[in-house]
């Protein structure tokens, strides 16, 4: 099994080759204060009065304030919830749907030292299906249309390929948002998939049932199986808390689809304790921000 040390080694490479690509997930921006994806469809759902409560097989008599289990969601009720409030929204051009997602953003949210730092270390691109503006005060020209990669003047790009809430209408977010993306944003989706090819990619900020990570991995096996290239295809790497000790198999799994897993949980004691004095509240965004250091 390759060690920590080897992936940042590598990483680091491709960073000074000017062929890094970090992608960053909705897990920054929770640092934050950024709604998470989890957050947003629970407020569809509560809407909706959509749970799991009625195939649930752990029902007590004091359950609806204190069950974890109640929105619990699978990756695909993730974008098929907001698809039903949508469907089911007679408000006038769907004024209710994009209301809720309205409310949820208009804090004034602040960028965090993790911003900061993937910034610093200047990648060649900075991938995003963040809707928050806390990666655009950056040097970075922001990409959120095909018509603005078109018009382009920059070497480096912010893509927010899932749109912006300064545009609302056009974000991706429900199920046809998802299932149209390779017609409403050609251009985008193939020019991410041509820096598949050459550049490598980390992916930071992603669960591992997040349904653009599992869009991505597919992305790769297909570039792989369907050019005979899969063999000689380059890594790609991603930071997680996800995977426990005795799961090796998923590291295994991952390794297969040219991924391989920087598994935060293995950092040694001391890291770890360095980790404390990090001005973050999340635990795995100090550990990300350690890794990440390292690279400079």
């Amino acid at each position: 099994m390759i060690n920590l040390k080897t992936n940042i080694q590598n990483i680091k490479k491709a960073l000074n080759q000017n062929k890094l690509v970090i992608f960053v997930g909705a897990g920054v921006s929770k640092n934050s204060h950024v709604p998470t994806w989890g957050h947003l469809v629970r407020k569809y759902a509560k809407k909706l009065n959509y749970t799991q409560c009625l195939s649930c097989h752990f029902k007590t008599s004091h359950c609806e304030n204190t069950c974890h289990h109640k929105y619990y969601f699978s990756t695909d009720e993730y974008i098929k919830i907001p698809q039903y409030f949508y469907s089911y929204d007679k408000s006038e051009n769907h004024h209710d749907y994009y209301a809720i997602l309205k409310e949820a953003f208009q804090h004034d949210f602040k960028p965090n030292i993790l911003n900061d730092l993937i910034t610093s270390l200047r990648p060649e691109h900075i991938i995003t299906t963040n809707y928050d503006h806390l990666l655009d005060h950056y040097q970075y020209e922001v990409i959120t249309s095909d018509q603005d990669l078109l018009k382009s003047k920059s070497n480096h790009y912010l893509i927010k390929m899932h749109g912006d809430i300064d545009d609302i209408e056009h974000i991706v977010f429900k199920e046809d948002d998802y299932l149209n993306f390779s017609q409403t944003h050609a251009l985008i989706e193939l020019y991410i998939k041509s820096l598949l090819i050459d550049h490598i990619f980390l992916f930071v900020g992603y669960s591992l049932n997040d349904y653009n990570l599992k869009m991505f991995l597919n992305w790769i096996d297909y570039l792989g199986h369907e050019n005979n290239v899969k063999e000689s295809m380059h890594a790609n790497y991603l930071m997680t808390t996800d995977i426990t000790s005795n799961q090796d198999y998923l590291i295994s799994y991952y390794l297969q689809k040219n991924i391989h897993v920087i598994n935060l949980n293995e950092l040694n004691e001391e890291i770890v304790q360095e980790s404390l004095s990090i001005p973050l509240d999340d635990e795995i965004g100090r550990r990300t921000y350690i890794c990440l250091k390292y690279l400079k």
